[in-house]
């Protein structure tokens, strides 16, 4: 959490350079692990809607970030309660490798952007297949037990394309000074290996290229 606060997030960048307000309405589908407070450090005047299954790793201060927050449901319920055409900017930020079936979701999301609004969309690259297992942390696809569906770049795209969403960048995630900081800590990852036989992947996800990214928008 600290380098978020410091050094802005990849997510972030993209939409900080073309978002032509200084109030952007922002959905957060999948809002855990301290991302309203996070996301209000760096777009203070925004309108903050969290959308997720449940309020997972949020402290008092992301519950009070909060301007609104959709209840969702396993079964990808809930989202027509969130209003279209209303957002600037979307983020669905490791979200879709936990669904089964993310295309209809991804489908009913698009309609919730405003014309000329921006979504991001982050998960486990497919080479993550390809990757040794780790014991702490997650490396390879399925070192976590929740992730239930392998997204493709070029299926998100066009699922985007298909329902008026251009897309903007699509590839590998790439940061350079979060991939400094995985190469300043390989050397202590590689030892622990050495020494105990246990793989610690904490801050090697840029240096390895775990994340793939679609970053579109909406036509107007």
């Amino acid at each position: 959490m600290k380098i978020e606060r410091h050094v802005c997030p990849t997510k972030f960048r993209f939409a900080k350079r073309r978002l032509s307000t200084t109030a952007p309405q922002i959905l957060d589908i999948g809002c855990g692990n301290n991302s309203p407070s996070l996301t209000k450090h760096w777009f203070p005047g925004c309108h903050y809607a969290g959308a997720d299954i449940q309020r997972y790793n949020n402290s008092e201060e992301d519950v009070a970030a909060m301007d609104a927050f959709y209840p969702l449901g396993t079964d990808g319920s809930g989202y027509s309660a969130i209003p279209d055409a209303s957002f600037d900017f979307i983020i669905l930020h490791h979200v879709i490798e936990h669904m089964r079936s993310p295309a209809p979701i991804l489908v009913d999301i698009c309609s919730k952007l405003k014309p000329g609004g921006y979504i991001w969309i982050a998960f486990p690259s497919l080479r993550t297949l390809h990757f040794p297992g780790a014991d702490s942390g997650t490396l390879q696809f399925c070192d976590d037990d929740t992730h239930v569906y392998v997204p493709d770049i070029r299926e998100v795209s066009n699922v985007l394309l298909a329902h008026g969403v251009k897309v903007i960048h699509a590839g590998r995630t790439k940061d350079f000074l979060r991939t400094l900081v995985g190469l300043a800590v390989l050397p202590r990852v590689m030892l622990k290996k050495l020494i105990f036989g246990k793989l610690e992947v904490r801050g090697l996800w840029h240096l390895v290229g775990f994340e793939d990214h679609v970053f579109g928008q909406r036509k107007l």
